[in-house]
């Protein structure tokens, strides 16, 4: 190849990574047709790529909410949970069907009127194990450590309601004599 006409083609090549040597006219003809594509690319997923678009999203804040130490995260056990059915099925009702527990029971749950048991959990872990299989890699685990991520929070963050009435059934002296 000749060399002028290899550096010609690089020349012309960098203009197109480098979006800052265009003009304003060219960046916006640009964008636009980067909307367009995308959004003709958007309208020909299938349900089913969208779904696992959605989980995998969820599977990331999961984790994010996770390591981030910050209690005050706008995100809760049931938020994630709701996100989880919602993408699966078209009712909930089917989701309570699936865990052999009672809409009711599940309601309340997501409502943040009842605690999840312990079979619920596991159902859950059970259950997210195999929708993520054909997905992702996903940590059975997550909905319990974000359940209790978030009871701790709570606990810790109201810590100034209870914790004189605690402290008064709580004895020093055995502290005391053991140190």
């Amino acid at each position: 190849m000749n060399k002028k006409l290899k550096n010609k083609e690089i020349e012309e090549f960098k203009y197109l990574i480098d979006s800052r040597n265009l003009s304003k006219k060219d960046r916006k003809e640009n964008a636009d047709k980067i909307i367009q594509a995308r959004a003709v690319r958007l309208r020909e997923r299938s349900e089913v790529d969208i779904k696992r678009a959605r989980l995998m999203q969820l599977k990331l804040q999961m984790e994010e909410y996770l390591n981030v130490p910050n209690d005050n995260s706008p995100h809760s056990f049931s938020d994630f949970l709701k996100i989880y059915i919602d993408t699966i099925y078209n009712k909930r009702k089917d989701f309570a069907e699936d865990l052999s527990v009672e809409p009711l029971m599940l309601s309340q749950v997501l409502n943040n009127h009842r605690e999840p048991q312990e079979r619920f959990m596991l159902r859950l872990m059970v259950h997210s194990d195999r929708t993520f299989a054909k997905i992702c890699e996903f940590n059975q685990k997550i909905w319990y450590r974000i359940y209790y991520k978030e009871k701790v929070g709570k606990i810790m963050s109201t810590q100034k309601n209870w914790r004189g009435t605690v402290e008064k059934f709580v004895t020093n002296r055995r502290l005391e004599t053991e140190f």
